[in-house]
């Protein structure tokens, strides 16, 4: 009797559409996939050694993340980076990350503080060091520590990616030494907020963390009524 061939299961079938996805993200936030690059599903699965169903699958996940904008005719290409878009994205994060601010900070524990301390001494070093992907990733656990204090997963969930999908735009804020200081000082406020369970106080640290960065980097950026 003729075996049945194996079937990959669910999970490693996802697992190969996450590192596809997560693969791409990271070239095209980088910048090495620039705005406007066309991404052809089978040219990516050539060099990426993958069949074209999880590139197809990947590109769909980020294009809803923004990253990535299909055209009348079905072509794939990045995504602009754009005044509007940026703005979209800010102001929904300065909402929602405030709210989760608000809820989280009257729920932390001494322990959830001491990793938020700890974080934040990372985070200065990081900032000499100008690791920025290394910075931006301590940045976000240090403000999800507080967020998830909240348990409110579906509210954290989204600020996660609002935040993943902002990423082209953090690197823009991030473009020099003294931009680096000023956001680990802003971080250092919002620190103290959450040390005090201070809901109104943290929310406050946040949106004004957030306004910093709409006024540093949304005046250099092009309108989408503006020829690239």
């Amino acid at each position: 009797m003729e075996e049945m061939a194996v079937i990959p299961s669910l999970r490693e079938r996802e697992s190969v559409e996450q590192r596809v996805a997560q693969t791409l993200r990271r070239l095209i936030v980088s910048g090495q996939l620039p705005e406007g690059t066309p991404l052809v599903h089978r040219d990516l699965a050539q060099r990426l050694g993958v069949s074209p169903t999880p590139v197809r699958v990947a590109l769909t996940q980020l294009e809803r993340e923004g990253l990535v904008e299909v055209g009348p005719t079905g072509r794939a290409s990045v995504s602009r980076v754009s005044r509007e878009d940026f703005e979209e994205i800010y102001a929904a994060r300065s909402g929602l990350e405030g709210l989760a601010a608000r809820v989280g900070a009257v729920a932390l524990t001494d322990a959830h503080i001491a990793t938020m301390r700890r974080l934040l001494t990372e985070l200065r070093r990081l900032a000499r060091a100008r690791d920025v992907d290394e910075y931006l990733e301590k940045r976000w656990e240090l403000y999800a520590t507080c967020y998830r204090a909240s348990g409110r997963k579906r509210l954290v969930d989204e600020v996660e990616r609002l935040f993943r999908r902002s990423e082209r735009y953090n690197r823009l804020v991030l473009s020099t030494p003294e931009r680096f200081r000023e956001s680990v000082a802003r971080y250092a406020t919002f620190l103290e907020a959450c040390e005090a369970r201070d809901p109104v106080a943290a929310e406050q640290a946040v949106q004004a963390s957030i306004g910093w960065a709409v006024d540093r980097v949304g005046p250099l950026l092009r309108s989408e009524t503006e020829s690239a």
